[in-house]
């Protein structure tokens, strides 16, 4: 691992332990202790771990456990910040689902090999690194500009930035871009999108409602 990627790496687990306890923070509180306060004493506690040498360290057990985000992984732990800190996202519901959706086409290419299945193409080992996967993402990025997703657009770059300057634990682009957890996200938010519209009154239901 080069210095630079070490150094994003570390940022990103104290990224993921600052949110969690802020988030957990926050919870816990509740209306009585004060929500904002109970989420700046998880994010200040988990600034203060992060500060531990070695396997004290939680940084440590959770790089084991879920590895190096990719461009995606980042975006969300920054949302999830974001809207634990703020209470406002960094992504509208459309520009997350399109990020879930790149996400989870990802995901079919690259892990059905990887899991064993037979006759898959193993596109993950496929040398995607020199011109196919990076201008599939130079347009992604071009498709977000467009549909005003900005996030998504610097998530396309930032991915391509991870790969090219090594700053990411894996030499694979395709890791430098989607992680399995920032997939698993995905697909429950497209679960959880798909059956919230399953349950949304049509057009129809609140007309016939209304004239009832």
């Amino acid at each position: 691992m080069t210095p630079g990627a070490l150094i994003v790496s570390d940022l990103a687990h104290v990224l993921l332990l600052v949110t969690m306890l802020a988030a957990l923070g926050r919870k816990l509180a509740g209306d009585r202790f004060g929500r904002r306060r109970g989420m700046w004493v998880g994010f200040a506690l988990g600034a203060g771990l992060s500060l531990l040498p070695g396997e004290w360290n939680p940084a440590f057990y959770s790089r084991a456990i879920v590895g190096d985000p990719g461009a995606l992984g980042w975006v969300l732990l920054l949302n999830w910040l974001s809207w634990t800190v703020r209470e406002r996202s960094l992504l509208s519901p459309r520009e997350l689902r399109f990020l879930a959706m790149a996400a989870l086409a990802g995901a079919i290419l690259i892990y059905p090999a990887s899991l064993g299945v037979p006759g898959a193409p193993d596109f993950y080992r496929a040398d995607f690194g020199g011109f196919a996967l990076p201008t599939a993402m130079m347009g992604l990025g071009l498709i977000g500009l467009w549909r005003g997703f900005f996030v998504a657009a610097a998530a396309a770059i930032s991915g391509l930035l991870l790969y090219g300057l090594d700053l990411h634990e894996s030499a694979n682009l395709w890791d430098c871009l989607i992680d399995f957890p920032s997939v698993v996200v995905s697909v429950v938010i497209l679960v959880k999108g798909a059956i919230q519209r399953h349950h949304r009154p049509s057009f129809g239901d609140v007309q016939a409602g209304g004239g009832g």
